[in-house]
């Protein structure tokens, strides 16, 4: 960071991502209302990324990543709206293509340098034309959260399968009176009877939120950074791990301290998702 400036405005999205952790009740919260929570908030928090993975140095970086981020954060709110219609293919194959914008600029990357999915613990990342000097041409990272969430859904759940590009598991009974679906991680799950309804939407909004924060979370432990001095790039690379910190952050944040009328996460699906 160069300019006082570029430091005073960092500081204000900061405050500014802050707030938008507290969003209003289910039955106010409207429309417009999450639509900006989305699209500002997917803002604030790729840039916040950015800065602290060391690619935001300037004031034209602060504009790049906060317009980027902005076009991600529709796209996620556009995903949820898909999924919340039963359009689940669609609003997690945005979703994904949403986290991928907002990470490459996150990086310091070009927008579509790398398409990324993500499947249960893993994501694949693939380098297209846009990428400068890749590492390789396909970049394999691993979520540890969502191994330990993939054993949870497994033990309390019936029967696991691919659906809609998620890993959806169906279950026999309840992990509490009145539950009819639980998302853990990035893994829905629904009772038997519920797979085409609106709580198999509800549960899918679920995972596209932890695809968001995902995309979101800064990440000491991976390795992103362009292959220079290398001929060409490799076929196959490890990155290393997602600790998702601001995912775990948010949870702890959404169970423990927030009611569950307030909650961010269940806002969204209980508005997208309605019978």
């Amino acid at each position: 960071m160069k300019s006082k400036a570029t430091k005073i405005m960092v500081l204000l999205v900061f405050l500014w991502g802050s707030l938008l952790l507290v969003p209003p009740a289910q039955q106010a919260a409207s429309e417009s209302t999450i639509r900006l929570y989305n699209v500002a908030g997917q803002a604030a928090f790729t840039l916040i990324k950015g800065v602290i993975q060391g690619h935001v140095r300037n004031f034209r970086d602060v504009v790049k990543t906060l317009a980027y981020g902005s076009a991600a954060g529709y796209g996620f709110y556009q995903s949820k709206r898909l999924a919340g219609k039963g359009n689940v293919t669609a609003g997690v194959m945005l979703a994904n293509l949403s986290a991928s914008i907002s990470e490459n600029v996150a990086f310091g990357r070009h927008p579509l340098s790398h398409i990324g999915y993500n499947l249960g613990p893993a994501r694949l990342d693939i380098a297209t034309p846009f990428a400068r000097n890749p590492r390789a041409i396909v970049n394999l990272s691993v979520v540890p959260r969502d191994l330990v969430s993939f054993v949870y859904s497994l033990k309390n759940a019936d029967r696991l399968s691919f659906r809609n590009g998620l890993l959806v598991f169906t279950a026999k009974d309840p992990i509490q009176s009145n539950a009819l679906g639980w998302t853990r991680g990035i893994y829905p799950t629904v009772l038997e009877g519920h797979e085409d309804d609106y709580v198999y939407h509800h549960e899918s909004i679920h995972a596209i939120q932890q695809i968001q924060s995902i995309s979101l979370s800064p990440e000491p432990l991976l390795q992103m950074e362009p292959g220079f001095g290398e001929s060409k790039p490799r076929l196959f690379s490890f990155s290393g791990l997602r600790m998702n910190f601001l995912g775990l952050g948010m949870d702890l944040f959404t169970s423990k301290v927030q009611d569950y009328n307030e909650n961010i996460y269940e806002v969204e699906a209980y508005h997208f998702a309605r019978k």
